[in-house]
């Protein structure tokens, strides 16, 4: 069963404090008041930027990659899972699958460097239970998605499973 239509953005390992540049994100709750996000070199180069903040994975989308957003609109929910992605020697990664109960749905795999901080364990969701996380898309222009979300440990990734699987 082929469940993939991937995005393969993510940027090289990097050692230091430059993991991305510096990024500015000035918070309004869920919602991104300001950032400085665009102007970055990684943006610039098409790389997505993952910031989580007030129970919101907030999934920033640079211009070179706008085209993807049409598919991971018709996601009835967003399923993050972390885990080791030993297919690109990487130890901690995130899985965010665009779920439309598709034989492909849409995924995008992003590792630390791109994200203002991992989510932990005691995080999760729980099978059963309602959902604890929104998920939005940004653009420079604003917000164009807002979606619940559910959040896991995987074994390793990819995983690519619907919720509860």
């Amino acid at each position: 069963m082929h469940r993939q239509k991937e995005g393969k953005i993510y940027p090289n390992k990097s050692t230091g404090r430059d993991r991305m540049n510096l990024i500015e994100i000035i918070n309004n709750g869920q919602d991104i008041k300001s950032t400085n996000y665009w102007q970055i070199k990684h943006a610039q180069k098409g790389f997505c930027y993952l910031s989580i903040n007030a129970g919101c994975f907030r999934l920033l989308v640079p211009p070179g990659v706008e085209h993807a957003i049409k598919e991971m609109q018709t996601a009835q929910e967003v399923i993050i899972t972390r885990g080791p992605w030993p297919n690109q020697n990487r130890d901690d990664a995130l899985e965010i699958l665009f779920e439309d109960h598709s034989e492909s749905p849409y995924v995008l795999h992003i590792v630390p460097e791109q994200v203002d901080r991992m989510p932990s364990p005691k995080d999760q969701d729980l099978v059963g239970k309602p959902h604890k996380w929104n998920f939005s898309i940004w653009t420079e222009k604003g917000k164009v998605l807002n979606q619940l979300c559910r959040f896991r440990a995987g074994l390793n990734l990819p995983c690519m499973q619907p919720w509860g699987k």
